[in-house]
């Protein structure tokens, strides 16, 4: 099944944690978006596994919601206040914004491409895929993508990763959402 984008005129809330120069940002320019740049900075030495998932996540998304002008890679929102992290140096911004601007996708599946795994497409799928891992001996599933000894696996897992917007597909309730950018006007809440 396709992803769907009904309700395009209905509003719908979300909560970001964001640092003070994302806030800074948005009073200076109106709006903000996330650059390349920041995810090297952000994530140093990893960045490139960051990048693989934001590059896979990037090239499908702009087929549901394009990216307007300015916008890189999106901006990671939470449907539920209670997944958001609060660190030290961040604000909670809570955001009102059209539905049809957003994109929604499963929690564990993303979690899932984050960490360049499998998504399977049921419990049955999941068994086989656990045994072909067992089969290989391999024991970080990761190793498929970090290393060049399994490309037919890789490609395996990477298909896999179609199943991101698959709403027929439920690995979690739990809904996190992707913004190409946060205008002002939407932040409805800081704190």
């Amino acid at each position: 099944m396709e992803y769907s984008n009904t309700n395009c005129n209905e509003k719908i809330t979300l909560w970001t944690s964001q640092n003070k120069i994302v806030l800074d940002t948005l009073n200076e320019k109106g709006v903000y978006h996330v650059k390349k740049d920041f995810i090297l900075n952000k994530y140093e030495d990893v960045s490139h596994i960051f990048l693989e998932a934001y590059n896979y996540f990037t090239s499908k998304a702009k087929d549901i919601v394009p990216k307007p002008e300015g916008a890189e890679y999106p901006i990671w929102l939470f449907t539920d206040l209670r997944y958001v992290d609060k660190h030290e140096d961040s604000y909670i911004l809570k955001i009102e914004v059209d539905r049809n601007k957003v994109i929604l996708f499963d929690m564990e599946k993303w979690n899932r491409i984050l960490n360049l795994s499998y998504i399977p497409e049921n419990q049955e799928d999941a068994k086989k895929h656990a045994e072909l891992l067992e089969k290989y001996g391999i024991n970080n599933e990761a190793d498929i993508y970090l290393k060049s000894y399994y490309p037919h696996l890789k490609s395996k897992v990477r298909r896999s990763w179609d199943r991101l917007f698959d709403e027929n597909i439920v690995l979690s309730p739990c809904k996190q959402g992707a913004l190409w950018e946060i205008r002002k006007e939407w932040v409805v809440g800081v704190e």
